[in-house]
């Protein structure tokens, strides 16, 4: 299996990434007996001779069958499956977006298929909607997945719920972009088999976690806020320079004894996950063997958990809270200017700025174990085919899915560029180094959480909400967790 990281990226053209993705493939080798069939899917030849008229004055290359003829999927109607898509396409908001959406409307013209993303599952019952889905056979729908890192879905992994995508030779993890840019195929991967891609945003990592600032609160306090963004350009914002600001900030304003505004405020899993991994450390890692091991007590980690318990003691809003306060009653104490660092999640940037202050965005600083590069949590979701579907229909879904989220031609450098996905961005924040420096880094410097992928193994309830509760140390937490871990563990390797 290759080995590939999001710094090492392919640059293909997208035509040449269309051809050899898909030129060559010849679908399903075996007659399957499928009591649902799909519609009869012609298959691409495996010469790119020229077709006749009108293929001839297409815009773009066409995938032929063994006659040369563009591949027909039959008038398939595919829905790709998630739990926010209207099932209509978005308002372009620039030639590039329109550009794809003509481009999507030619394939689904010329290939003979319809396409969209539908809201079907909620985000709690995704991964067990699609293992009830399997269990209960092909219904005569052309779904494909959109299921997150789950305890169901890695359950589903091991009980061999997810189509074996390596065994259709239309989707090339070898050589095509949107594959080649990040490690999903790799980290549901068994042996050569692979059980799940991700191709959305052009196959880059979804920009995740990172730091929201109130440029008002730290003006206040007089610090430019415009110092961390020029920090974290030139590689000196760390946790040493982060604390150092928390400290300026927080005060009593007007000395009765009770502090004003405090350092910061958050979702605790994104601030414990968020010392751990811009400190080169993680819960769980590979042993050379490519085995699972616990990597809770490694001394990248505990640097991690320690320094994180610090600051939660230290310069947590949530000090001031009773006990039986809401649990997410710090976003309404950001709201309020209670606090100045909010670390959060991109996607909580509209919620993040319903307020009149100016708010930044920077990524999590480094711990003096990171070395010289940011890195920061990806959680990508995952697009998965159903195994009780036929070789022929996950053939045509896959080729389909392939061509949805490909590169769009003519836009090459646009794309690798990551311009396209800055675009829409740039609406969402407050201003432009929020999303050509932050975003843009955190989209190339994601790193993913192994322990992801044991199953039965929930790192929040099992080992982050016990960290930042009130009693127990980080010594006894990670000793009470070993040993439930090591039983989930012990079982993945079985399989492995």
């Amino acid at each position: 299996m290759k080995r590939k990281f999001l710094n090492q990226l392919v640059a293909v053209g997208a035509t040449a990434a269309m051809v050899a993705g898909l030129a060559g493939c010849g679908g399903p080798t075996e007659p399957v007996t499928d009591p649902n069939p799909a519609p009869d899917v012609t298959q691409p030849s495996t010469t790119t001779d020229p077709v006749a008229d009108p293929v001839d004055e297409s815009p773009y290359e066409v995938i032929t069958d063994e006659n040369g003829n563009p591949i027909d999927l039959g008038g398939m109607e595919i829905i790709i499956r998630d739990w926010w898509s209207s099932g209509e396409p978005a308002t372009p908001n620039n030639d590039y977006e329109e550009a794809r959406e003509e481009y999507r409307e030619w394939c689904q013209e010329t290939y003979n298929y319809t396409i969209k993303e539908l809201a079907i599952s909620d985000w709690g019952g995704a991964p067990q909607d699609f293992s009830d889905y399997v269990l209960a056979g092909d219904d005569g729908n052309n779904y494909v997945f959109t299921i997150r890192p789950d305890a169901a879905t890695t359950a589903a992994l091991s009980q061999g719920l997810m189509y074996d995508l390596a065994t259709l030779d239309c989707l090339d993890f070898d050589h095509n972009p949107i594959f080649t840019r990040n490690q999903i195929d790799e980290l549901y991967s068994q042996g050569d088999s692979i059980y799940a891609m991700y191709a959305a945003n052009n196959g880059f990592a979804e920009a995740r976690a990172g730091i929201y600032f109130n440029k008002r609160v730290l003006e206040d306090a007089g610090i430019d806020p415009e110092s961390i963004y020029d920090m974290q350009a030139d590689g000196t914002w760390t946790w040493d320079a982060w604390i150092q600001m928390m400290d300026t900030v927080q005060r009593d304003k007007d000395n009765d004894g009770t502090i004003d505004v405090y350092g910061c405020g958050e979702n605790y899993g994104d601030l414990i996950h968020g010392f751990v991994m811009s400190n080169g450390g993680s819960y769980v890692k590979y042993d050379n063997s490519g085995k699972f091991v616990i990597a809770l007590e490694d001394a990248n980690t505990l640097e991690g958990l320690t320094k994180c318990k610090e600051v939660m003691d230290t310069y947590d809003v949530h000090a001031s809270y009773e006990a039986d306060a809401a649990w997410d009653f710090y976003k309404q104490d950001w709201l309020s200017g209670h606090f100045a660092f909010y670390p959060g999640q991109v996607w909580e940037c509209d919620n993040v700025r319903q307020m009149d202050d100016e708010v930044g965005f920077v990524t999590f600083p480094k711990g003096p174990s990171a070395g010289s590069n940011y890195t920061s949590l990806a959680s990508d979701n995952l697009y998965v085919i159903p195994a009780c579907y036929s070789a022929e229909k996950a053939w045509a879904l896959a080729f389909a899915y392939q061509l949805y989220f490909g590169d769009v031609p003519g836009y090459e450098d646009f794309i690798e560029g990551l311009d396209g996905l800055k675009a829409g961005y740039y609406a969402k924040f407050d201003d432009t180094r929020a999303v050509d420096e932050t975003v843009v880094d955190i989209i190339r410097s994601s790193g993913y959480e192994p322990g992801e992928l044991v199953p039965n193994m929930q790192i929040g309830p099992d080992f982050e909400y016990n960290i930042y509760a009130n009693g127990p140390d980080i010594s006894s937490v990670i000793e009470a967790t070993k040993t439930a871990w090591q039983t989930y563990i012990d079982e993945a390797n079985a399989k492995r």
